[in-house]
């Protein structure tokens, strides 16, 4: 298990290899290792519009961390 953590200046659904999930923005989520596409949940007034990222070696106290910018 891998841990993410996506930083996004609202509370959004993430998006995750194109499937809505129920996790969240700025709460860390548990993932299968390995490439992943990350996206927001609408509306889209953010950038980028996707972030690819490549789970290992994470942990709950060092998850890996993306960020989503508003427009």
């Amino acid at each position: 298990m891998e841990f993410l953590l996506v930083e996004f200046d609202e509370d959004r659904a993430l998006v995750i290899d194109d499937t809505p999930t129920a996790w969240r923005t700025n709460q860390i989520a548990w993932l299968n290792a390995g490439p992943h596409v990350v996206a927001l949940a609408p509306p889209a007034n953010f950038t980028p519009t996707k972030i690819d990222v490549d789970l290992i070696n994470t942990s709950v106290a060092n998850p890996a961390k993306i960020k989503f910018d508003k427009v």
